[in-house]
């Protein structure tokens, strides 16, 4: 039986429009022991719960979030084609998520996108508002944006997002993040042995509940990212 932590990916996106209200509130519901997030920031510099740089893929809009203000973001309507028009969610601002989940008590996997490259002050001040969360780390593809979290000397976790082309031997040789967060086509793989062996813990994503390994995982492992919380516990025999 495995105790690793899983990771509800976007909330729970099979049941639910991804990073909704919604998929979150599912995410509780199945008992996921946390939420992995996107935020972006608009135009004037709020924090939103949303994975795209732009809006084409979850509402038909071929706008960049970085060139809207928060009362255009607002106004959006999420989720298939022929239903949000009626059906559709909204996005959520981080604040009004935190307002959600901090009385859940759900452990929280925020990822910071792309927008937020060079905006030092708009990372400290996510990092502050998570404060409010009893067990949060951050974790971004973009290693400059971990360094803006790590020199706030505020203890807060966070995790590197690699991939096959990143530059491992540097990254393995510092410390200035607490975990690698990789694609689960690497687990069992030379470069999983030679993280764990360089000292840091693993969270695999992409996981799908069907992967042998979940019921008997390596030691690396800390953590499951999934769309599919609820087939993956199973799979722990929870």
């Amino acid at each position: 039986m495995s105790n690793i932590f899983v990771y509800a990916h976007r909330g729970a996106c099979e049941k639910a429009t991804e990073n909704s209200l919604k998929a979150f509130q599912k995410a509780v519901q199945l008992g996921a022991d946390g939420i992995e997030l996107d935020l972006q920031l608009s135009a004037d510099g709020v924090p939103f719960v949303t994975h795209d740089i732009d809006f084409f893929r979850l509402a038909g809009k071929n706008v960049r979030i970085t060139n809207m203000t928060a009362e255009e973001v607002l106004q959006l309507k999420l989720g298939r084609v022929f239903l949000r028009k009626f059906f559709g969610s909204r996005v959520l601002t981080f604040e009004e998520f935190l307002k959600f989940a901090v009385p859940t008590g759900i452990k929280l996997n925020i990822e910071l996108k792309e927008s937020f490259l060079g905006k030092n002050e708009k990372i400290q001040e996510v990092v502050k508002m998570a404060e409010v969360v009893q067990d949060v780390h951050f974790s971004s593809f973009e290693f400059s944006v971990l360094q803006t979290i790590h020199a706030m000397n505020s203890n807060v976790q966070t995790a590197f997002i690699g991939k096959k082309n990143s530059d491992w031997d540097y990254i393995l040789s510092i410390k200035e993040f607490d975990a690698i967060h990789l694609n689960k086509k690497f687990y069992g793989s030379d470069l999983m042995y030679s993280i764990w062996n360089a000292g840091f813990p693993i969270r695999f994503y992409h996981v799908s509940g069907k992967e042998k390994y979940i019921s008997d995982p390596h030691e690396s492992v800390i953590g499951w990212i999934t769309d599919f919380p609820d087939k993956v516990m199973k799979k722990q025999n929870r």
